[in-house]
């Protein structure tokens, strides 16, 4: 425990407990402080990253560009379309695995990472075949 909000000390240095005064606050060592840049993304962004609202999207965005390259093969009578669907099944899969992960920290940040490179990626292939056979 650590005193906080107190004064010089009689025999601060010699090993002796400090005397607690009335205006004394006594904090315990785990508080909730923010200390560094681990701490920020554990205890400020990775609950939002598991949040309900956050699944929903990702698994209606996911869905919307995986019926976009499952409608433009036949469309288009070609199979180029088609190339980002493994992409998007990582997605869906690191998807999953997120919802899995549950308040786990680390897996959640790991898993997350992964999901949205892999769906920034898929939009970029798609982007990049559309421009291409457009």
């Amino acid at each position: 425990m650590s005193v906080e909000g107190a004064g010089p000390r009689s025999g601060a240095g010699d090993g002796a407990a400090p005397v607690l005064t009335a205006g004394d606050n006594v904090v315990p060592e785990g508080r909730d402080d923010v200390r560094g840049i681990s701490d920020l993304t554990f205890r400020i962004i990775a609950p939002y990253l598991s949040s309900v609202a956050l699944y929903r999207v990702m698994l209606g965005l996911l869905s919307l560009m995986t019926l976009a390259c499952v409608v433009a093969a036949p469309v288009r009578l070609s199979v180029l379309p088609a190339i980002p669907l493994p992409v998007l099944g990582f997605g869906f899969y690191a998807l999953r695995r997120v919802r899995r992960a549950g308040t786990e920290f680390r897996p959640l940040l790991t898993w997350t990472s992964l999901l949205f490179t892999a769906t920034l990626f898929g939009l970029w292939l798609i982007s990049v075949l559309g421009r291409s056979l457009g």
